[in-house]
């Protein structure tokens, strides 16, 4: 979908984008990775659980078997019969409380520290009648993991499987990545599985003593940053997670939970928190959280979302949360994945393997894995490199591959994860020049032509010089030569391309050679062919309806 399109759906849906119900966050292909497989599995070990018996009045109660279908005045005011209500100072607060107990309205949560409560009513005037000048209230919003997708990966997207790590560049030990680190998992809670051969402590902020039935989408995420297990090896598989549950059984949640898991996070120790959930409401309860967070010190990695749109979901758009988009194993971004400037980076997003509910694998597709694979790198980093949360997140951000359009990008970020290229950032004589893309650009304003831009990028630990890059179109090949390239940079070069207005596709094949007698790292990456579709294809005819 071009961005004109995508920009007409925002116009369209831009009231109402809160209430959208399409947006997902994995899917669920529900099936063993290899059926035929016979693997040696360790029982489960149990699931330590801690429950929330303050905020026990948070809890959701009557659950609907299916997510609710929201409308306009849901999308501007969030969840049905329910507001967020914060005050200035605490005896404003604490006046509102005692006002609340003795009313028809009633307690759904609190949170002291942002002075923020909770309210449930059946009329809206039970609300007014509380109110006065002194409380602001605002909706709350729901935060969630739709089941199935609205926008599909493309056709010909490449899985990952098991071999994600590999792809992104390491093939070493990684067993004890992760060591030392605590991260919190916000999602919709953890199943006891063989993919967690220790115990994982969950915190619990939905039930308050009664078991509400577990979704699979908070195990999958977990195994990616921590699974111990050959059909879903997680990449810091020592990592010390907290899974702290804020989604039901339909992978609902709202912008309270989230705000209370943000701070129960924090409270708990967390040095990093995954959040593969999100919402198109701009809660200010959840800004007040991730605030809280980054004060402590806190990283958050959170997924950009799932429908194709020019804009991430919050949490993930709001600044200083690094925002993740996703790819497949072609490097080629997802049509579901969500853009836009906010976008922090692409990583891993289609078909990953993933523990699930009831000793099960899945293939696990979406944002929702990507976010976790670079929260394990962070982890990874710090481990490893023995450098501090701010530091790991700056190293794994200073060594993406670029892609795309030249530069940042509104669909790939600043560029792609590799973990390679950080654990390796301290090693002299690698030498890796990569051909990163071939970008077309149509001709607009001044330069009236079409182009071409190839892109290379040292992706090694020496300085590259005289580098010869060849870009071949349907009239010829045409070289250039490159000076002198430092490790980490780009350098693009053009080339103008005269296009019929009839020409359906454009074949670009470009490469990139290191002279001399240096020995190139990783030859795989030295050329690159790309298929520019310049006019979508007709959709099949239908059939006639039969008489």
């Amino acid at each position: 979908m071009n961005s004109g399109a995508k920009q007409m759906i925002l116009l369209t849906v831009a009231i109402s984008i809160a209430a959208l119900l399409g947006w997902w966050l994995a899917r669920d292909v529900r099936e063993s990775t290899d059926p035929g497989r016979e693997e040696q599995r360790s029982e489960p070990v149990p699931v330590t659980r801690q429950f929330d018996p303050e905020n026990a009045a948070s809890k959701i109660a009557d659950r609907p078997p299916r997510r609710p279908r929201l409308g306009l005045e849901d999308a501007l005011f969030g969840i049905p019969n329910e507001r967020l209500v914060r005050f200035k100072t605490d005896a404003d607060y604490a006046d509102f409380l005692r006002r609340l107990a003795a009313s028809e309205a009633r307690l759904l949560g609190k949170l002291d520290q942002f002075r923020t409560v909770r309210v449930g009513f059946d009329d809206l005037e039970d609300l007014y009648g509380l109110l006065d000048d002194e409380g602001e209230f605002f909706g709350n919003f729901l935060v969630a993991i739709p089941d199935l997708p609205e926008v599909g990966a493309q056709a010909g997207a490449l899985p990952f499987y098991t071999n994600t790590l590999a792809w992104l560049g390491f093939t070493g030990d990684n067993s004890n990545w992760g060591e030392g680190v605590r991260v919190a998992i916000l999602d919709t809670g953890l199943a006891e599985h063989s993919a967690f051969p220790n115990p994982i402590p969950q915190i619990d902020l939905l039930e308050d003593g009664a078991e509400v039935p577990l979704h699979g989408h908070g195990t999958a995420v977990t195994s990616l940053i921590a699974g111990n297990h050959s059909v879903s090896p997680g990449i810091a598989p020592r990592t010390e997670v907290i899974s702290i549950r804020i989604g039901d059984e339909t992978g609902s949640s709202n912008s309270f939970l989230l705000a209370e898991g943000i701070t129960r996070a924090v409270d708990e120790g967390a040095q990093i928190i995954n959040i593969s959930m999100g919402s198109y409401g701009d809660s200010i309860i959840v800004q007040e959280a991730v605030d809280y967070a980054r004060a402590n010190g806190v990283l958050l990695v959170a997924a950009a979302g799932n429908e194709g749109l020019d804009i991430p979901a919050f949490p993930a758009a709001y600044e200083g949360v690094i925002s993740v988009g996703a790819v497949d194993a072609k490097g080629d971004h997802l049509d579901f994945s969500n853009a836009g400037d906010s976008l922090s980076l692409s990583a891993p997003g289609y078909s990953l393997n993933a523990a699930w509910l009831d000793e099960q694998f899945v293939l696990f597709t979406g944002t929702s894995a990507s976010a976790p694979v670079v929260t394990a790198a962070i982890a990874a980093t710090i481990s490893e490199m023995g450098v501090s949360v701010p530091e790991a997140a700056d190293l794994v951000l200073s060594y993406l591959n670029e892609a795309g359009a030249p530069g940042p990008d509104p669909a790939f970020g600043g560029g792609i994860l590799d973990i390679g290229r950080v654990m390796n950032s301290n090693t002299a004589g690698i030498y890796d020049a990569a051909l990163a893309s071939n970008y077309f650009q149509p001709a607009a304003g001044e330069d009236a032509v079409d182009r071409i831009f190839v892109t290379v990028q040292n992706r090694g630990t020496e300085t590259l010089s005289n580098l010869q890059i060849n870009i071949t179109l349907p009239e010829g090949t045409y070289p250039r030569t490159v000076g002198t390239l430092r490790p980490g940079d780009v350098v693009t070069v053009d080339r103008p391309v005269t296009i019929r207005p009839d020409t359906a596709s454009l074949s670009v094949k470009s490469s990139v050679d290191i002279p001399g007698n240096l020995r190139d790292a990783k030859p795989d990456n030295d050329a690159l062919g790309t298929e520019i579709i310049l006019i979508e294809p007709e959709p099949p005819a239908e059939d006639p309806p039969e008489e």
